[in-house]
């Protein structure tokens, strides 16, 4: 009986890899010896330790005979064929080629004596054992390393089903079924073979660090900017090739703009310092960030996202809502500082509130009330605070702030509904561990920031009104601009149950695709990225953050 290996690599195109034949069950000088092995405490091939629990569950399934031939000089060059393939299934995937023996398998498939034969074959298997847990996101677990990472896939028996993929002749589709199937992994994978390919080129140049420079600008600056959009794409090859390659004309202009608006900056055209930052991060961090996302998109239910949902893009600060599948709105958002993170959360959004009290955290009433009523004792009345439980003093106007030791600011503080109030007009409630909330704010100055990593851990809505419509729209009472209106007027306060919960995700995407299907990139303003590539290299000294109060 002989059976054929197919697997996917490079951009999804199926490569068959010959005819690697199914070993017969006399394939060893002795039928129990791969049971034998298999008994063995440990199993290592040359200082590689293997997984046995899996590998027995595998060989049991088989009635332990063995699952691949490497006899003969077609199987051989089939074989190397196979191995090659791996290597490209790995690299498209963005996995780490450190973590697979190939070229262990390689060496051992020269050897022609019986023990190299039983070695390779276990790790052969252990190999695609190993290739699709990591597929299936099961090598990390997130959430030890994020704070409100409760992203999972459905869990599959990968031995149960390694096994009858091969017995029934469908190994590529297992193995490539075990992937995301969201086009926007696809995308990453694809970023990512352009990236390594301007790698391989060596074209990426940095940037002479000097004052902003500004169209009609010349110089060797202005080329070094031409090289480097060039080198990313941003530009054509010929346009170095001009005469005027040092002067800042309307064609760096534009791919200028493109740039900044596709990482996330001020699209003026004008490369100053952060377009300057941005424009000399080296490609190895990019291509890490890319690596960061597909990992974590590996851990993303499959059934993600549903036709109907809110998501929060933290490095974006933005909020996206699909309905039925369509993309009905885009704004802006405010979310945690770097030192107040925002979690990562799946919830739903349940319900709304109408000119809210704030009930001040302890945590926060200490760390940012405290210094401000140390310099101004009234700053308690002025924005309309009081000290809960305690009616002869409600605005500490006897206490003596600037001796009180922050660890002796036990007062709970509750701020008014009204126009100063810190969650704004409108606030919005879901179920998760870290009492973070989605509201509006006062402080509308504070979208004009292009960087918006302000809050302590909440969501704040730029167009808190136009995302209440969106969320109540399937209550029977019609809630337009001019109801919500004339509700906040009203000044009372007031709870709406929304009649359809709608799902929110809040998520770290600091590379994806845009609505034309161009790459971009934003700051891991985090360092998620980061700390993710350094656990999967095996680097990792810190362990992860740990959530604020919000």
């Amino acid at each position: 009986m002989h059976r054929r290996f197919y697997l996917i690599i490079g951009f999804l195109t199926l490569f068959t890899l010959g005819n690697m034949a199914l070993a017969h069950a006399d394939w060893f000088t002795g039928i129990d010896d791969l049971q034998k092995v298999l008994a063995a405490p440990d199993i290592t091939v040359e200082n590689e330790e293997l997984a046995k629990d899996e590998l027995n569950s595998f060989y049991v399934a088989r009635n332990y005979k063995p699952a691949w031939n490497f006899s003969g000089e077609a199987n051989s060059e089939t074989f190397a064929a196979f191995l090659t393939s791996i290597e490209h299934l790995i690299d498209y995937h963005g996995l780490q080629r450190e973590d697979y023996a190939v070229e262990l398998m390689r060496k051992l498939a020269t050897a022609t004596d019986t023990d190299s034969k039983t070695k390779l074959e276990l790790l052969v298997t252990d190999t695609l054992l190993r290739l699709a847990h990591d597929l299936h996101g099961d090598s990390y677990d997130l959430s030890e390393l994020y704070v409100g990472w409760n992203f999972h896939r459905a869990p599959v028996d990968i031995p149960v089903g390694l096994e009858a993929a091969v017995a029934n002749n469908t190994l590529s589709d297992y193995i490539n079924n075990l992937a995301p199937k969201n086009p926007a992994y696809t995308q990453l994978a694809q970023a990512l073979q352009k990236y390594r390919t301007i790698e391989t080129s060596g074209i990426w140049s940095k940037i002479d660090l000097g004052p902003t420079l500004l169209p009609k600008d010349h110089g060797p600056r202005v080329a070094q900017l031409r090289a480097r959009l060039a080198a990313e794409g941003y530009l054509p090859p010929l346009s170095l090739l001009v005469e005027q390659a040092e002067t800042f004309n309307d064609e760096l202009f534009y791919a200028a703009q493109n740039y900044q608006t596709r990482n996330g900056l001020v699209a003026d055209g004008h490369i100053g310092a952060k377009a300057l930052e941005a424009l000399n991060t080296p490609l190895a961090a990019r291509i890490d960030q890319i690596l960061a996302n597909m990992e974590r998109w590996r851990h993303m239910p499959d059934d993600f996202p549903p036709d109907r949902y809110a998501l929060v893009n933290i490095p974006d600060v933005s909020l996206d809502i699909h309905e039925d599948g369509k993309l009905i709105y885009r704004g802006l958002v405010i979310v945690g500082r770097v030192d107040r993170k925002t979690p990562f959360i799946q919830s739903n959004i349940r319900s709304m509130i109408i000119n809210p009290a704030w009930h001040v955290p302890t945590k926060i009433a200490r760390k940012d009330i405290l210094p401000k009523l140390r310099k101004d004792p009234h700053y308690l009345e002025k924005l309309g605070f009081v000290i809960r439980n305690n009616e002869n003093d409600p605005h500490g106007d006897n206490i003596d702030w600037k001796s009180m030791p922050e660890r002796a600011f036990n007062f709970r503080l509750r701020q008014s509904p009204g126009d100063q109030n810190s969650l704004g007009r409108l606030k919005f409630d879901f179920d998760n561990d870290f009492a973070v909330y989605m509201h509006g704010t006062p402080h509308q100055e504070l979208f004009k920031k292009n960087e918006r990593t302000l809050s302590s851990g909440c969501v704040r809505l730029a167009e808190p009104e136009e995302v209440a419509q969106i969320y109540l729209a399937y209550n029977k009472e019609h809630w337009d601009k001019q109801k919500l209106e004339d509700e906040i007027n009203a000044g009372k306060t007031h709870w709406v149950g929304l009649a359809k919960q709608m799902p929110l995700y809040v998520v770290y995407w600091t590379v994806f695709t845009d609505d034309v299907g161009e790459i971009n990139f934003r700051k891991d303003v985090y360092d998620y990225d980061g700390f993710l590539m350094q656990n999967m290299r095996g680097e990792a000294t810190a362990s992860k953050s740990t959530p604020s109060e919000h």
